[in-house]
């Protein structure tokens, strides 16, 4: 009965037809028996290695922390290279902002400096005689036209 099922169970197993717990069977009765045959050395091969390493546990945590804190760091990177950068903009409007309303400060001085040199100038030019246009010159009496 074994052989059949044992048999039955190959060939299903090499189909990719069977169960998990039709592979267990499988596993054991061919483990069980001391024969070499190419099966029994897959499944004690997969046997042998399927046992947790000693302190991989340990590693796994250890990783998952020095992922967790170089996520942490990267973040805090982030923000403080953020807020450098926000703080920088903010400055540079204010200095911006300041420097426009010196320049336009400047600007109205001058004008208004210039504005009161025109007028002083102005009052201190001899005025201009207007000129004349002479139509007619008698002995005596000359006729002009303004």
């Amino acid at each position: 009965m074994k052989k059949d099922q044992k048999n039955n169970l190959l060939t299903r197993y090499y189909r990719g037809e069977s169960t998990l717990d039709e592979e267990a069977i499988l596993k054991n009765l061919i483990l069980d028996e001391k024969v070499e045959s190419p099966e029994s050395d897959a499944f004690s091969f997969y046997k042998s290695e399927a046992g947790i390493p000693d302190g991989f546990e340990e590693e796994i945590f250890k990783a998952i922390q020095n992922k967790e804190k170089r996520r942490i760091h990267i973040k805090r990177s982030l923000y403080s290279i953020s807020s450098i950068a926000a703080m920088l903009v903010l400055v540079l409007s204010i200095y911006l902002n300041i420097r426009n309303k010196k320049t336009k400060e400047l600007e109205n001085n001058f004008f208004v400096m210039e504005q009161a040199m025109y007028q002083v100038s102005e009052s201190i030019q001899p005025q201009e005689e207007e000129e004349m246009f002479v139509l007619w010159i008698d002995e005596d009496t000359p006729i002009i036209i303004n």
